[in-house]
């Protein structure tokens, strides 16, 4: 499963460099991390989709890039080869089941 490489605490520090008003408002609602570091996979979900579309910002679509790769054991270039945008898009959803979207992505991402 993916994973963080750094602490909860350095990620989101590291979350704060994507310098849009929107981004900054949803970490809040969309950034989840366990007691024990485990990142929720809907908020990779998340993250990723922030670094394909940007919400049209191509300045925060790469800052998204940069932080996934700082971040996570898998790189946005693998993950965006391996899951489908659109999957992503639905799986982000809060409403989504937490298990079942990590159990996709562990598929997914063999």
């Amino acid at each position: 499963m993916i994973k963080l490489k750094v602490s909860k605490e350095e990620a989101e520090k590291d979350l704060k460099y994507v310098k849009h008003e929107k981004f900054r408002k949803a970490i809040v609602r969309n950034w989840i991390v366990d007691e024990e570091g485990a990142i929720d996979g809907r908020s990779v979900c998340w993250l990723y989709c922030w670094g394909k579309t940007g919400l049209n910002s191509p300045d925060a679509a790469m800052a998204a890039r940069r932080v996934f790769d700082d971040i996570f054991n898998v790189s946005f270039e693998r993950f965006d080869a391996k899951v489908n945008h659109e999957w992503a898009r639905n799986a982000r959803q809060l409403h989504m089941d937490r298990k079942e979207v990590e159990a996709e992505l562990e598929r997914l991402l063999g």
